[in-house]
């Protein structure tokens, strides 16, 4: 059993009302189109096409750029059985079955695919995919016939629209590549839009001797992304179902409802995440980790035994080993913290390597940008930073050292070394009292 599939994404997505084209807006961190094109390869299909149009079809090759995909364009806008024409002749492949797919449905499951895989292999030649909806809708309706045959799809606004059976049309459909090869030449457009419908190939597979089932899904698995306010709808049960699984897999969430995850976040279980947390695309964490509120993490990797927050940022390439603790108001972006190492409150560690069981104090700066170029500060093991210090790159501190508070360093500091680099202190015997004296004088003349 060999299927190939087919992707339509050339809609114009006007109702998004948005200059980014419907399928390249993101759920969990994920383009929508690149939901349907894992699908495919979830299903090991031997080739899959992208149907795009020329308005978005630029864009969406980037977007898919590393994807193996191919694309073909339909120019204009002509319904689904003309995409699906077009796309069947970009096919190198003669897989037994095709697949067709929609790039703004992107919650379709492999076990529904193989539903329907399971239904062609007792002789059906076109299965299509339905929902029982819970309220009125402008999906295409199904009309059954004996033995769960599907005698036609008919569309809204079509003669007997009201009468069909109350199972609306996904639009997904799995077909025996040879037959819709040949019946997809002779859909016609005579209909109230004059579009090419593809729903129309359930009447001409029967009048040509061929059958058409269908199978039953979850209304939500359908669910259609067409405007903003569906985008929302989709994003909330996309979050919600990894809520579910990571709860599940046994990770603590007091308030799961205002936790925010990406399509490929990892946690182990036994960590806690605290209410108010995002976790953007690239992020993995192991086992036992604590992640206090209001953080916000991106592409970071954290290990084991560490105390994230509240209100840090952990930016893209950052590598926390076990035991780190990052606290409040500490950013950290393009650097390794080793094991044991901490930095608890007011920071900023960029392009760095810290050392075990280092300590970095409050209102520290690693100065790793010069206006040109990013340069790297590498930190040893059992170092004390002091408050306010500002460490400026390229610089090397070794092992065992200290850095005075309020320092500003810009020269290697070698092991077990004291480094200090600030004005000496001068103290004016009587001079501070004057200062007051005078500024309140100043006051009091304002007060007047």
């Amino acid at each position: 059993m060999t299927v190939s599939t087919i992707i339509l994404a050339a809609g114009k997505g006007t109702r998004m009302k948005s200059p980014t084209p419907k399928i390249l807006h993101k759920i969990g961190g994920k383009y929508l189109i690149s939901f349907g094109v894992d699908l495919a390869k979830a299903i090991k299909s031997k080739e899959t096409i992208v149907v795009v149009g020329d308005e978005n079809e630029q864009a969406t090759k980037e977007a898919l750029s590393g994807k193996k995909v191919k694309f073909c364009i339909q120019r204009s806008q002509l319904g689904t059985g003309d995409a699906v024409k077009i796309a069947l002749k970009g096919f190198n492949i003669k897989s037994k079955y095709t697949l067709i797919l929609y790039g703004d449905t992107p919650f379709i499951k492999n076990n529904t695919i193989k539903k329907m895989i399971i239904k062609a292999e007792t002789g059906f030649e076109f299965i299509f995919l339905g929902f029982q909806a819970k309220k009125k809708n402008s999906y295409g309706k199904f009309k059954i016939g004996p033995k769960g045959t599907l005698m036609d799809i008919i569309e809204k606004n079509e003669p007997g629209y009201n009468f069909a059976n109350n199972l609306s049309n996904s639009g997904i459909l799995l077909a025996r590549s040879s037959i819709i090869a040949d019946l997809i030449q002779k859909i016609k457009n005579n209909n109230s839009k004059g579009e090419y419908y593809l729903t129309d190939i359930v009447k001409l597979a029967a009048k040509y001797g061929h059958s058409s089932t269908y199978v039953q899904c979850k209304e939500d698995e359908c669910i259609g992304v067409n405007s903003q306010s569906e985008l929302s709808i989709a994003e909330k049960k996309f979050q919600d179902d990894f809520r579910e699984k990571l709860m599940a897999s046994g990770v603590s969430m007091q308030s799961p409802e205002t936790c925010f995850f990406s399509f490929d976040t990892t946690i182990k279980s036994g960590c806690v995440i605290e209410p108010y947390v995002i976790f953007d695309v690239g992020v993995k964490i192991q086992s036992s980790t604590v992640i206090k509120s209001y953080s916000y993490i991106q592409g970071a990797h954290i290990g084991q035994f560490c105390q994230i927050g509240p209100f840090a940022r952990l930016r893209p390439s950052t590598r926390l080993s076990n035991e780190v603790k990052v606290g409040n108001f500490v950013e950290v972006k393009n650097s390794i913290l080793s094991p044991k190492t901490k930095a608890n409150h007011l920071s900023y560690i960029g392009d760095a390597k810290l050392g075990k069981n280092t300590n970095v104090g409050a209102g520290t700066i690693f100065c790793n940008y010069d206006g040109k170029n990013k340069h790297f500060t590498d930190v040893g093991d059992n170092v004390f930073i002091g408050s306010n210090a500002s460490l400026i790159a390229p610089l090397k501190i070794g092992d065992g050292s200290i850095v005075a508070a309020g320092s500003a360093i810009n020269r290697d500091v070698p092991s077990e070394s004291l480094a200090i680099s600030r004005p000496l202190q001068q103290n004016k015997i009587g001079i501070g009292g004057k200062i007051m004296l005078k500024l309140q004088k100043v006051a009091d003349k304002f007060k007047r």
